[in-house]
């Protein structure tokens, strides 16, 4: 255990210490109730967008051979299909290799390095794979933590999915060199957009912002249009950016999640918080991380869930979740707002007696409610809000995500989408961990939280 200091004004309780890791955010309130203190945190950081530009612009975790992935860490040799496919796109790409055949040598003699984006405060959707030339948003929450993600390339065929034919390399190439630059043109052409705002919106109008997303990229689009018809572009360059956008209902999917991830870093090392901070996959580990427990992950097999899937495909061609897009989860959207996105359902599985008793059974696990992500359809109630570890060991009730799936095959993108339960053993374990290290769960129960 670490014997790292408290912030000014908080207490530990008698012979603990702060465990490793934890870095408690300056301002943090008392020990004795860091659960309304991380709260504080998810309810009240303001997140606006910052850029769009390359990952080498906006993180020295990336470099030549150097890539990020979304989850947990996870050895190169270790990789599941869609994440390799990822990294042969990505040695590509970079011109790292001429041909799939060099790019898969280079990757079989371990010479490309990977870490997780959670440790460059970034999140990656599906295999979130990272290089120094891909097209990232970047987001500056208040305190001026910095977070990014890479612009969405369309549903389908895409790196993300493991792709790496001369399509998904040549769409590639256009988000990083007209459509990046010129979005980036935009934002300094616009006032501050407010991402919190964005989400909000979202589900106002029926998307739940993880998988529908329909509505909140149109209102994207909306508030990027004067910058981009400001900025100095080329006419058809401008009038492609327009229509990708447009044709793209998942293109707000990295604005979301990296607002997501900038509210879950201010809400993290907060001394004893229960609250979790961050779900992610790789495809052969899911893993969370909790506030009161630093960087530490706490992993289980991947689950596959209940899957819909695309004609053609059977459950043997589903790699089990991956992605970091369930930072929305974490952050209080995606899944835990399905009753706000009634047509989602149609694309995850289920209807809306399900995704109903979703938000109802997440209310049970969650230690609070937003107070900015409201939900129509129960008369603006919030959504849950802060996954408590010792609620979900308490009750046995598992979260719930929704998520895009990839063949288990290098190369083959996506065969569908679900509805994935969480399985409770991660977050049992980093109870206990919390009980070991001092901090006892106080006022646990099965009944849904109220407090903000």
């Amino acid at each position: 255990m670490s014997n790292a200091t408290p912030p000014s004004g908080a207490t530990l309780p008698s012979g603990a210490t702060l465990p490793s890791g934890a870095t408690p955010p300056s301002g943090a309130a008392p020990a004795s109730d860091p659960t309304q203190a991380t709260l504080d945190a998810l309810n009240g950081t303001e997140v606006r967008l910052r850029r769009v530009c390359k990952a080498r612009d906006a993180t020295d975790r990336v470099g030549p051979r150097r890539f990020l992935h979304a989850g947990p860490p996870i050895d190169l040799a270790d990789v599941t299909g869609p994440m390799r496919g990822a990294i042969i796109a990505g040695l590509l790409l970079e011109k790292e290799a001429a041909t799939v055949a060099e790019a898969e040598a280079i990757i079989d003699a371990g010479e490309v390095t990977i870490s997780p984006c959670h440790d460059a405060n970034a999140v990656g959707a599906m295999a979130g794979v990272v290089t120094p030339s891909t097209p990232v948003v970047v987001a500056e929450a208040t305190g001026g933590i910095t977070t990014f993600s890479p612009l969405n390339e369309g549903i389908g065929g895409a790196m993300r999915y493991g792709s790496y034919d001369e399509g998904t390399l040549s769409r590639l190439r256009w988000l990083g060199d007209v459509l990046a630059p010129a979005l980036d043109e935009a934002v300094r052409r616009s006032d501050p957009l407010d991402l919190i705002a964005l989400v909000a919106e979202g589900l106002r109008r029926g998307d739940d912002c993880h998988n529908r997303l329909v509505a909140t990229s149109a209102a994207l689009l909306a508030a990027l249009t004067p910058g981009l018809l400001r900025a100095p572009l080329d006419r058809t360059d401008a009038a492609d950016v327009v229509a990708f956008i447009s044709g793209n209902g998942h293109f707000a999917l990295p604005f979301a999640i990296s607002a997501a991830k900038a509210v879950t870093v201010a809400a993290g090392g907060i001394p004893g918080s229960p609250i979790v901070t961050a779900m992610a996959s790789n495809g052969r580990e899911f893993g969370i991380r909790v506030s009161g427990l630093g960087d530490r992950w706490f992993t289980v097999p991947a689950p596959i869930g209940d899957p819909v899937l695309l004609d053609g495909a059977t459950i043997d061609d589903v790699n089990p979740t991956m992605g970091d897009s369930m930072i929305a989860e974490t952050a209080g959207f995606g899944a835990f707002a399905m009753t706000a996105a009634p047509a989602i359902m149609s694309f995850v599985g289920g209807d809306m007696a399900r995704a109903m008793e979703i938000t109802r059974s997440m209310r049970t696990v969650c230690a609070g409610t937003s107070r900015r992500f409201l939900i129509p359809g129960e008369d603006f109630r919030g959504t849950p809000l802060g996954i408590d570890v010792h609620r979900v060991r308490a009750t046995g009730v598992e979260p719930v995500i929704n998520n895009g799936l990839a063949h288990r095959e290098p190369g083959r993108g996506r065969v569908g989408a679900g509805i994935t339960p969480i399985p409770v053993e991660p977050f049992a374990a980093a109870s206990r961990a919390l009980e070991e290290a001092g901090f006892a769960p106080s006022g646990v129960a099965g009944e849904p939280e109220t407090r903000a």
